[in-house]
């Protein structure tokens, strides 16, 4: 009997082994979540990758439009390329173009001329910005309505603007001419003459860039809290003295990148400069621009023009650079957000 039952105990062990231990056929469990996060998906991809797949048309264009043509242009300023030259007679020639540029006085009269009228237009547009942007900044009835009107002359287009302007400063039929002459002025001056021609071209470069800085500095005065002026006033502050301690260090940081966006803007501009005066009379107006245009597609020039082009690229970054590295300063000691 006793024999019996072991029997019968190693008979259900054995067989229970049989069943529990795995037959090489059988194999591990297989582990269907894993198998899913292992096999690629398409949707999955697109959906981890989304934000490279949005901005993959704008990097394109950025490359096709900005990039390679910088790139070309570098390129070409180590070469001596002419328009009138086939261009496998084009060489090499270093540093050429870069020498001859410190001992060309056009180079020197034109960055000369684009230093006034960048600096002048852009303090004078900047002083106009900031005294209208104070007064939009009060409670005044019709402000909406002069916000609409101060933005016109941005929103018109640079071409649109030049004629007008052109046709006012004629000196035969335009409208300075005609009110001058029903003064009793019978010789009014010559606008776009020699002597009077940067000086307006710098009045039609403030025209059309204040309001830039009417938009940008309204927006920071609105972001300052009310709270600092009525704290201010319970103290016994007067409206100067807000001015000075409350509205001029809290506005400087916005002022100072309005400032840096409309130089850059001043001294590249071309689209008025060209249209009024194309340069002349002489090279009284000759901004860099148009200095660089006439080079390289008047004279043919393609190499001193490109040459130019990276001269004045490197001009303004690293005055952009240097800017900005007072800004930051300027800002990190004053404890200002940064903008």
């Amino acid at each position: 009997m006793e024999q019996l039952l072991k029997n019968n105990v190693v008979e259900k062990t054995s067989v229970n082994n049989k069943i529990e231990s795995p037959t090489p056929l059988q194999g591990r469990p297989i582990d269907l979540k894993g198998l899913e996060k292992s096999r690629f998906s398409l949707s999955s991809f697109v959906e981890r990758h989304i934000a490279y797949f949005l901005i993959a048309p704008t990097m394109l264009g950025i490359a096709v439009v900005n990039v390679y043509p910088l790139l070309d242009t570098v390129r070409l300023s180590f070469t001596n390329r002419l328009l009138s030259r086939p261009e496998d007679e084009t060489r090499f020639i270093g540093l050429e173009n870069y020498t001859s540029i410190l001992t060309n006085p056009g180079v020197w009269n034109a960055f000369k001329v684009s230093l006034i009228f960048t600096s002048v237009s852009v303090g004078l547009s900047f002083i106009i910005g900031f005294g209208l942007a104070l007064l939009l900044n009060r409670p005044l009835p019709g402000r909406a309505i002069l916000r609409s009107i101060f933005i016109i002359p941005w929103a018109v287009p640079a071409f649109v603007a030049a004629l007008t302007w052109s046709w006012m400063f004629n000196d035969q039929f335009g409208i300075f001419a005609s009110l001058l002459k029903d003064f009793g002025i019978n010789r009014p001056p010559i606008w776009l003459g020699a002597d009077l021609a940067l000086f307006s071209l710098t009045v039609v470069m403030i025209w059309k860039s204040f309001p830039f800085q009417i938009i940008v500095l309204l927006a920071g005065l609105q972001a300052i809290p009310g709270d600092l002026y009525e704290a201010a006033e319970v103290d016994g502050a007067i409206a100067h003295q807000k001015f000075r301690y409350i509205t001029l260090p809290l506005i400087k940081p916005v002022a100072m990148i309005s400032v840096l966006l409309a130089a850059i803007n001043a001294f590249n501009f071309f689209t008025i400069p060209w249209i009024l005066t194309r340069g002349g009379p002489g090279e009284t107006t000759a901004v860099l621009p148009i200095y660089t245009y006439t080079i390289g597609f008047v004279g043919g020039d393609f190499g001193f023009a490109a040459t130019m082009a990276v001269i004045m690229f490197m001009f303004i970054l690293l005055a952009g650079s240097v800017y900005l590295w007072q800004y930051l300063r300027e800002v990190d000691a004053t404890g200002a957000q940064r903008i």
